[in-house]
């Protein structure tokens, strides 16, 4: 097999934190694609010439930066298509009808870029990468309910019903990498819900937690939630109205907590990242 050379580029215009949201799901496609024997560089708002250029949050870009993209160029679509803000939708699917390569995690999204014709998108899954099973769990675990992500309604109403039930909670908004990961480690459980009402599951939430052997309690609304088997297998499901109870439930039960945590790693483990990374290329 030849050795090709990538440059994976988060955009990140000044100010804008949340694009990190997108750094351990780029790190997994870098480790994976030097797994498999290529060259790959993860950065910030970096192009490279004499690459092939995968870009996460290109609908961030300015215009003139879009019209110099390289034919190449391949985007990383992880806005969930049938609840964005239609300005980011059209500039999405244009880039389909332009060519440009799409890699997309969602099967909804796949089949509504397949609707406009163009370069067919692929399905970027994500699995198991041992460069990323990197989260210790603190000796004294002081919290017992986690979440970290944008405020809702309904996610506001969830987290104030564990609060309710005597539990430590903690949410976090706008912290990422290190410091996240240092509240995983004091957290029990973190609880995963949906934002849009699409009932997309949120892979790239939940990828990490799991190859880091972290229990989740996930939103899991039947069948209107699009949910793949590693993730199925190594959460603890929830509808949205029994989010509460199942979290407390697993909380207050030491003997399961450890056995979600040896499951949540088994269930990921099984679906390595390399092999998913090399039926894109």
């Amino acid at each position: 097999m030849s050795s090709s050379k990538y440059n994976i580029c988060i955009i990140e215009p000044d100010g804008f934190r949340h694009s990190m949201v997108f750094l351990e799901m780029a790190e997994a496609l870098g480790y994976s694609l030097r797994e498999l024997g290529h060259q790959a560089a993860v950065n910030i708002n970096g192009f490279a010439h004499d690459a092939v250029n995968i870009i996460f949050n290109a609908h961030l870009l300015a215009p003139q930066d879009i019209a110099d993209l390289k034919p190449d160029t391949i985007i990383v679509n992880t806005e969930p298509l049938a609840s964005v803000d239609a300005p980011v939708r059209e500039r999405i699917l244009t880039w389909a009808k332009t060519g440009l390569q799409i890699w997309d995690y969602s099967q909804s999204n796949l089949e509504l870029l397949d609707q406009i014709g163009g370069r067919p998108a692929k399905c970027l899954q994500l699995g198991y990468q041992k460069e990323l099973d990197r989260i210790t769990p603190a000796p004294a675990q002081d919290v017992d309910v986690l979440f970290y992500g944008s405020t809702s309604d309904r996610r506001s109403a969830v987290f104030k019903g564990l609060r309710e039930r005597g539990l430590a909670v903690k949410w976090l908004f706008n912290v990422y990498s290190c410091e996240r990961d240092a509240w995983i480690a004091r957290s029990k459980v973190v609880i995963n819900m949906h934002f849009f009402d699409a009932q997309i599951f949120e892979v790239v939430r939940v990828f990490y937690l799991l190859s880091n052997g972290v229990p989740v309690v996930g939103e899991v609304n039947g069948q209107a939630t699009q949910i793949e088997n590693r993730f199925a297998d190594g959460i603890v499901a929830a509808s949205y109205g029994d989010l509460v109870d199942v979290a407390e439930q697993l909380v207050r039960d030491p003997k399961r907590l450890a056995e979600q945590r040896a499951i949540a790693r088994a269930a990921i483990m099984r679906y390595p990242q390399a092999a998913f990374t090399q039926q894109l290329l």
